[in-house]
């Protein structure tokens, strides 16, 4: 006896362009009901998105949304490459419209069994770009994305050198003594030092002028605006200009060893870690049997220093945003402001004597 053929049911609508189609495969009439139901009540909101519109793969999708980003520096497009290339190349054949919050749930928890919490973060924030793109387009109702939690990432501890320890990093830094020095109270990224030329330097006005940065992309040094695309001139200090000898105009004021960019790796190699033991930054102990004390400095954390310094010196927040070059006053507080101490004992003094000065009018409180 032949079996019976299996029901499907099928729904006929229009789309909200008032072409007309139709959703198969639903496997029950109330299940093909609820789905109409939904359907109108998504038309009505303006978040309908039509069935074949998040079909699209997430590979082919995310190739388009990288090609789509066109204010992207180097070597951000190179980061987010790789996210393209190892964890969205993972998954590339799955539908956008089969990402769902659980799904990407699992993704998270994937990730964090073999990458830090950071790297976690910096992969999945390329994924919420990605789909944000795809709801954009009306190829997703919602970010998927949106509302799963990530790990906690680890809050780590800034450090400052005083003013004796930045002297003795800089003498223990021999002939790169003034790179020490300007990246200690000036506060360049060490991309924006690297860049650096003499033609950007005014030993006059004991300013610098930062307008470019230089980053390692692929192993290509690569030229662009400092972080942020913006420009900023900062103060030299004196005692910091008389180390500077000016050379030609266009020539780099802290080439490395060939005449070229430095390389970050090639600093801390050469002569950085050898300058923080010989200053004996930071010391630490590997283990309680042995006898080996080691040093760790890390060289941006020289930016610190700059604007520990600064605020000591009494640079107000507004000054210090543009010495570091933030985007914002909001971001340079958020960093340093604890550095600033609390001022509430100040305050209560200064509107105690407003509240207690003679202003000069005494108001008569008993009756005439």
């Amino acid at each position: 006896m032949p079996l019976k053929p299996e029901i499907r049911y099928r729904v006929r609508y229009r789309t909200p362009n008032r072409n007309q189609t139709t959703k198969r495969g639903f496997k029950t009439k109330r299940d093909a009901e609820a789905w109409a139901n939904q359907l109108e009540v998504d038309k009505r909101r303006g978040a309908y998105v039509a069935p074949a519109a998040g079909r699209v793969k997430l590979g082919q999708f995310a190739g388009e949304w990288l090609d789509s980003k066109h204010k992207l520096k180097p070597s951000t497009r190179a980061r987010y490459q790789v996210v393209l290339d190892t964890f969205i190349a993972d998954h590339s054949e799955v539908a956008l419209g089969d990402i769902s919050r659980p799904l990407v749930r699992e993704w998270v928890a994937d990730l964090s069994a073999t990458h830090a919490p950071a790297s976690v973060h910096k992969t999945i924030g390329v994924l919420r770009q990605v789909l944000a793109m795809g709801v954009r387009e009306n190829r997703l109702v919602t970010n998927p994305v949106d509302g799963v939690e990530l790990p906690s990432v680890d809050t780590v501890e800034q450090r400052f050198l005083t003013l004796e320890q930045l002297h003795a990093l800089a003498d223990a830094a021999g002939e790169h003594k003034a790179l020490v020095y300007v990246l200690g109270t000036c506060g360049l990224r060490f991309g924006e030092a690297a860049e650096l030329r003499w033609r950007d330097v005014f030993l006059d006005k004991n300013s610098i002028s930062i307008r470019r940065s230089v980053t390692l992309v692929n192993n290509k040094f690569v030229v662009g605006t400092p972080k942020g695309g913006k420009g900023r001139t900062v103060s030299l200090p004196a005692f910091v200009a008389d180390l500077l000898h000016p050379g030609d105009a266009d020539a780099l004021v802290f080439p490395d060893t060939a005449g070229g960019h430095m390389r970050g790796t090639n600093v801390r190699r050469r002569w950085w870690a050898d300058a923080v033991a010989e200053a004996k930054l930071f010391p630490s102990r590997k283990s309680s049997v042995d006898d080996l004390v080691t040093y760790d400095f890390k060289l941006h954390e020289l930016r610190h220093t700059a604007a520990s310094l600064a605020i000591q010196a009494g640079a107000n927040i507004k000054s210090l945003q543009n010495m570091l070059g933030h985007e914002s006053a909001a971001l340079s507080l958020d960093r340093y402001g604890h550095l600033y101490g609390s001022d509430v004992e100040a305050v209560g003094v200064a509107i105690n004597a407003l509240l207690t000065r003679d202003c000069g009018q005494n108001v008569a409180t008993d009756a005439a």
